[in-house]
């Protein structure tokens, strides 16, 4: 484990918030740059930082899994949906309380930095952080992995699972944009059958969304909330390159859930069944594969959000 810790002070002495901050290293250099900037302001706002590089996959999800809300005030997840998700998965093991989720968005897509309107520079990010408030949020859980956002199978699991880790570190969403090309051509559209609490549905792609948003900025589920205990499942029904180009066209000029061919219907279970095998990707990272079951976690967390 490498962790550094800096004090600050306020002005009357006292110490303020202790914020733990889990890192990943390997990201780019603009990356590293609006995390030194946070940081720095993180500091001029009094916080007392611990920085902990991970040195492995899995390691953010071990180091919070061992804290406890008496060593730390808030725990920061620097990085992407990806890092975001095993740092939550982390904190849901975790023996006793845990100190809140703060982020500070680093990816590609930073959907849940979307969700909760936490936009803007470094001085906005670290604000937020020291003096935001506080949401419970709910968490889906697919064949036991916890995620936060969404979890997806079909076409958009398809270029999750195939897309290029050197070409998304290097040029970040354009390698989802080649990567859906690629796939739209040669992916084969295998049909799923999908139970949403005990009714049955047929579909080419699913999204279970626990929020409104996908893929950054654009929502897919209009009615959906982090925080209600309940998902908005997207039910692509159409398969082909066409309806795939047209399916993204639509989430991108806000009209998914306008579409004929798309159902938005509530569901606390879900189960989809399809070619066994298939991968089901969770906030952007592949988290199980087919059969699935998906369902609302019993587990919550508290998440700090903008003021």
């Amino acid at each position: 484990m490498h962790m550094t810790t800096t004090q600050a002070r306020s002005e009357e002495g006292a110490p303020r918030r202790r914020i733990l901050v889990i890192y990943n290293p390997s990201a780019g250099q603009w990356r590293r740059r609006r995390l030194k900037a946070t940081l720095r302001d993180l500091e001029i706002l009094g916080g007392e930082l611990t920085l902990h590089e991970t040195t492995r996959p899995g390691d953010a999800e071990s180091t919070a899994e061992g804290l406890s809300a008496t060593d730390y005030d808030v725990v920061v997840a620097a990085g992407g949906d990806g890092t975001i998700n095993e740092v939550a998965n982390g904190l849901i093991k975790a023996r006793g309380p845990v100190p809140p989720l703060a982020i500070i968005p680093l990816g590609t897509a930073n959907v849940l930095a979307q969700e909760i309107g936490l936009r803007g520079q470094p001085p906005i990010i670290a604000k937020a952080i020291v003096s935001g408030g506080r949401q419970r949020v709910h968490l889906g859980k697919a064949n036991g992995r916890h995620f936060i956002m969404m979890a997806g199978v079909g076409f958009d699991a398809h270029v999750v699972a195939n897309v290029d880790l050197a070409l998304k570190r290097h040029t970040g969403k354009i390698a989802y944009v080649l990567e859906t090309l690629t796939q739209a051509l040669r992916y084969g559209f295998p049909p799923c059958r999908v139970g949403i609490d005990g009714r049955t549905f047929d579909a080419c792609s699913v999204v279970v969304c626990n929020g409104r948003h996908y893929g950054g900025p654009f929502i897919a589920a209009p009615e959906a909330s982090l925080e209600m205990p309940v998902f908005q499942v997207c039910l692509l029904e159409r398969g082909g390159w066409a309806h795939a180009l047209r399916y993204g066209a639509a989430l991108i000029l806000g009209r998914l859930s306008r579409l004929p061919d798309v159902r938005i219907l509530s569901g606390r279970v879900i189960r989809i069944d399809g070619q066994n095998g298939l991968p089901v990707q969770g906030d952007g990272d592949i988290i199980a594969t087919l059969p699935v079951e998906i369902s609302v976690a019993v587990e919550t967390l508290e998440l700090i959000v903008p003021a």
